[in-house]
C-alpha cells in the first residue's frame, strides 16, 4: 500500500478531515438564511412508529449532519466502508450519530441483527440509496428491503443552496457555500412496501422513490431561486 493511501486510512488522518469538513459545515448553518421544512412530520413519525428510515441522495450528503434532530431520538447512519463513507462515518460521529459501514451495500447477518434490535429500541436509520458509487439518483433496493423487513416509515431529506461548488465526482456533490440561502426539507414517501416482495417488485419500489426523491429535491433547488433542478 503506497504512503499516501496509509495515511489516507489512518484514523487520525480521518479524524482530522472529519473535523475541517464538520468546523465547514457549522460555518455554513451558522451564516446561511432559510428554513428546515418537514421536520414536524419526522417527529410525529417517531411518536407512533418510534423509528424511521431517512434516504438521501448522494449529492446532498454535505448536510446530512442535520438529517436527523438527535436531541429527539438516536439515529444511525448506514455508510460503505470505502474511504469516501468511512470519510462520511467520522463526520457523523462527530455529530453525536451511530454508524455502520456495509460492505458493497450489504450487512453481515450480526449487523442486520444490530439495525433491526435498534429500531425497536427507537434507534432511526439513514442510507444513501445511490451509494457509494452510483449510478446517480438511481435508487438501489437496500432502503425498500429495510421498508419491507421493519415497516418504518420512510422520508426523504434533501438540502439545496443557492450558491454552491458541484465537485468533480460521480455524484456531483452539492458544496454548499456560507453566506447564502440554503433549505433543508424532509418530506414523508406515502407508499407502503408489503411485507411479501419479489425481485421485480422491489426494483419497481426502488424507481418510484428515486423518481420521488428527485422530485423533493426539485422542489427544494426552487425554494432557493434555482429556475431547474439541481440534479
Amino acid at each position: 500500500m503506497s504512503l499516501r493511501k496509509r495515511i489516507a486510512d489512518h484514523p487520525r488522518s480521518n479524524r482530522a478531515v472529519a473535523a475541517l469538513f464538520g468546523g465547514y459545515m457549522r460555518l455554513v448553518r451558522a451564516t446561511s438564511r432559510g428554513r428546515d421544512d418537514g421536520w414536524e412530520a419526522v417527529a410525529e413519525a417517531l411518536e407512533t412508529d418510534g423509528a424511521v428510515l431517512i434516504v438521501c441522495w448522494h449529492q446532498r450528503l454535505m448536510l446530512t449532519p442535520w438529517m436527523f434532530d438527535l436531541s429527539q431520538a438516536p439515529c444511525r447512519s448506514l455508510t460503505s466502508d470505502g474511504r469516501a463513507g468511512r470519510l462520511v462515518g467520522w463526520i457523523h460521529r462527530a455529530f453525536g450519530y451511530e454508524t455502520m459501514p456495509m460492505k458493497r451495500g450489504m450487512l453481515g447477518a450480526g449487523a442486520i441483527r444490530d439495525v433491526l434490535r435498534g429500531l425497536q429500541n427507537g434507534i432511526s436509520i439513514g442510507i444513501s440509496p445511490d451509494g457509494p458509487q452510483g449510478p446517480p439518483r438511481v435508487a438501489k433496493v437496500t432502503p425498500i428491503q429495510w421498508a419491507r423487513a421493519t415497516q418504518i416509515p420512510v422520508f426523504v431529506f434533501t438540502f439545496s443552496a443557492r450558491r454552491y461548488w458541484s465537485w468533480p465526482t460521480w455524484d456531483r456533490l452539492m458544496f454548499p457555500l456560507p453566506f447564502t440561502r440554503v433549505e433543508l426539507m424532509w418530506r414523508r414517501w406515502d407508499r407502503a412496501v408489503p411485507r411479501r416482495l419479489d425481485a421485480a417488485e422491489a426494483d419497481a419500489l426502488a424507481v418510484e422513490l428515486g423518481d420521488f426523491m428527485n422530485a423533493v429535491s426539485a422542489e427544494c433547488d426552487a425554494r432557493v431561486g434555482h429556475a431547474t433542478p439541481q440534479l
